[in-house]
C-alpha cells in the first residue's frame, strides 16, 4: 500500500498525498520529489511507500526511507 504518488504532468513531477487526495508540490525531476517524499517521512520516521507514474504511463514503486536526524 503507498501513502505517496509522484505523478509525471505537464513537464513536473508532482507529489500528491494519496490519503488526503492533496498536491504536496512539483519538482523539476522525479529524483527531487522522492526527497521531497523522504521529508514527508520524516514526519512518523517511518518509510513512506511511494507510487511512480512515468510520462510514459507506466508505473513502478519504490520505498522512500527518511532522511537521517542529525
Amino acid at each position: 500500500m503507498s501513502d505517496l504518488t509522484v505523478v509525471a504532468r505537464r513537464g513536473q513531477w508532482m507529489l500528491v498525498d494519496d490519503e488526503d487526495d492533496a498536491e504536496l508540490g512539483a519538482y523539476g525531476s522525479r529524483a527531487e520529489a522522492l526527497k521531497a517524499a523522504g521529508e514527508e517521512a520524516v514526519v512518523d520516521q517511518e518509510p513512506r511507500y511511494v507510487l511512480i507514474q512515468d510520462p510514459g504511463g507506466d508505473w513502478d514503486e519504490e520505498v522512500v526511507e527518511p532522511p537521517a536526524l542529525h
